[in-house]
């Protein structure tokens, strides 16, 4: 019984959950009460209060959530650091566009949060794993000789996020339905990438 209790238990914390995406995602942490939470997962207030004191609680369980349960992209053994750094942008871009779970929260984070300095620092944590990763590519880059020695990492970092977020603004606010906007994604992170390989000006 004990164990049948746990798994309900479990199962009515991912409803909240759920909901809780679906409904900050739509109206922002500011405009959303526990009671819209409870609604639209079909449970009582009571059972949303009894997993989570407040609003923030519930929305910090629910985007680390969908942090930590998102694919990741491993790099191939033999594969090369700018080939995989090509490969872990248009996954990163992807991650804000499709329809799942983490585009959900992402979203959220970055425009339904209303500063909410609890998932500001959420926010602010998967910006430095994406730049960790970027940099271990751009240092693995260096090694492999794909890169000038003298490349400034810091810098580069720097660059390929803004690639990141300038190619997701690009998909995102684009309607035109008449345009291949992956292929287009594509070829500018390519084109992008490029440039860190082009000699620097005196």
């Amino acid at each position: 019984m004990a164990r049948k209790t746990k798994e309900d238990s479990q199962r009515t914390r991912d409803l909240i959950l759920d909901a809780a995406e679906h409904v900050i995602y739509e109206r922002g942490m500011s405009l959303t009460t526990m009671a819209n939470i409870a609604d639209a997962a079909n449970v009582s207030r009571g059972a949303v209060y009894g997993h989570y004191k407040g609003k923030v609680e519930l929305a910090i369980a629910m985007a680390e959530r969908a942090i930590h349960t998102a694919p990741s992209l491993e790099r191939g053994p033999e594969e090369p650091a700018l080939v995989y750094l090509k490969r872990y942008c248009l996954h990163e871009v992807h991650s804000y566009i499709d329809a799942s779970s983490l585009q959900r929260v992402l979203f959220i984070l970055y425009v339904r949060i209303d500063d909410t300095p609890e998932l500001v620092s959420i926010r602010e944590r998967w910006e430095q794993k994406r730049a960790a990763v970027i940099a271990q590519c751009l240092q693995a880059a260096i090694q492999e000789g794909s890169l000038a020695a003298d490349s400034d990492v810091a810098l580069y970092t720097l660059y390929v996020q803004a690639q990141i977020e300038g190619i997701f603004s690009i998909l995102f606010f684009n309607h035109d339905t008449t345009i291949d906007k992956w292929d287009i994604a594509e070829r500018l992170c390519s084109m992008g990438l490029e440039r860190l390989t082009l000699p620097a000006r005196p």
